[in-house]
């Protein structure tokens, strides 16, 4: 194959090892579960999230409206009637130490990099007028290769979720950017992309959801009273 044939077939291959041609194409995308086996198509559990194609969002959230503790509830409640702006202090304060500690936990339940974590993530801060404060995140499902993969006689060994683990029959290939693909059977073609875990769906679950409110729970009502005092002067 020479000249504008295989500039054709080249192109092809590229647009193909970058999934672009998804399940029409020699590529699938799939995601591996923690065990190690492999999971549903990264479009289907993308939708499964409630998102449009490979983006998903996620969020945990607190406001005056917080069914945590009855106690805090309460005393948001009262605190809100006495100044609004000290409850949007305390929520927003609280808000970015929640952040720290999801994102920690993130570190370890995802196997992802404090930096990755940290740059998925963004928050939503509270005001007079709107006493809600948000811990959000928004992504997709992760390619196999960020979480340390390298080449082993069996397979590639790479650590989603914080397990570093051997996924038989896969393969690095570097020429298209490191990614980890396996064959779907005996055949050359079809394989698949593997992706690990997306920051947006484990955040509201686990131990980064235990934490978040762990630190809400532990900070806030103090907070709150500190903002108060604040602003009183008692």
């Amino acid at each position: 194959m020479a000249g504008r044939g295989w500039a054709a077939h080249n192109a092809r291959q590229n647009e193909i090892a970058r999934g672009e041609l998804g399940g029409r194409g020699w590529v699938r995308g799939h995601v591996v579960n923690p065990d190690g086996s492999i999971g549903g198509r990264r479009s289907a559990m993308a939708a499964a999230s409630g998102a449009n194609g490979s983006i998903l969002s996620g969020g945990l959230a607190i406001s005056v409206r917080w069914d945590g503790l009855a106690t805090v509830q309460r005393k948001l409640e009262e605190a809100s009637q006495r100044s609004p702006q000290a409850v949007a202090w305390a929520l927003n304060r609280t808000i970015e130490r929640a952040r720290t500690q999801v994102t920690r936990a993130l570190r370890e339940q995802t196997g992802l990099k404090f930096g990755a974590i940290r740059a998925a993530t963004s928050i939503l801060k509270a005001g007079p007028g709107s006493l809600h404060a948000e811990l959000r995140a928004k992504g997709g499902y992760t390619s196999l290769k960020e979480f340390n993969a390298r080449r082993t006689a069996k397979g590639v060994s790479a650590a989603p979720w914080g397990r570093r683990q051997v996924f038989d029959g896969t393969f690095i290939v570097r020429r298209y950017g490191g990614h980890v693909y396996k064959r779907e059977g005996a055949r050359r073609f079809p394989i698949q992309k593997l992706y690990g875990p997306a920051i947006p769906v484990e955040m509201v679950k686990g131990k980064s959801r235990l934490a978040f409110y762990a630190e809400v729970e532990s900070f806030l009502p103090n907070e709150l009273g500190r903002q108060l005092a604040r602003i009183f002067g008692r």
